[in-house]
């Protein structure tokens, strides 16, 4: 099976203040199972009934980094998407991400320099509390090689 293609390939000419995308979603046991498998992390409040009732959340938890990759998921694949790069992130945990629940990772354009992009990024749950709140500093394709790639006629094939 081929892996997805970036659904969008935005430069910093596409992006406005104020574009936003929401990307919802929930964290399963498989997902903590997985991301403890790649980090390593495999501390007994991800995968604890017992111990986790003991902690201050009453309940296990996902870990806060699984939160964080979806906005490499927004930025790779959506906005900025193709080409982009991810320069640096600037976040604060909030409050605990549950197994099994509804949350959205919310990326929304702050302020656009003369090669990059910040954007605003957040967790949120059903009633709109988020759960971390940060900044990420991207760099989208540079103008001049998005317009090769469509003048070539190779950004067809790369984006869905």
């Amino acid at each position: 099976m081929a892996n997805p293609l970036p659904r969008a390939c935005k430069s910093l000419n596409d992006l406005n203040v104020g574009d936003t995308l929401r990307l919802p979603y929930s964290i399963s046991d498989g997902d903590v199972q997985k991301f403890a498998e790649l980090s390593g992390d495999f501390n007994p409040a991800h995968f604890n009934e017992d111990y986790a009732k003991g902690t201050v959340f009453k309940t296990r938890i996902a870990h806060g980094m699984i939160s964080v990759a979806k906005f490499s998921g927004i930025f790779g694949m959506d906005m900025p998407g193709l080409g982009a790069i991810w320069g640096g992130q600037k976040l604060t945990f909030l409050a605990p991400v549950f197994l099994d629940q509804p949350y959205t990772a919310v990326a929304q354009v702050k302020e656009k320099g003369e090669k990059n992009v910040v954007f605003s990024c957040w967790v949120e749950d059903k009633e709109g509390k988020h759960m971390l709140e940060g900044e990420g500093v991207l760099y989208p394709i540079p103008q001049k090689v998005k317009d090769k790639m469509v003048a070539d006629g190779t950004l067809g094939s790369l984006v869905a």
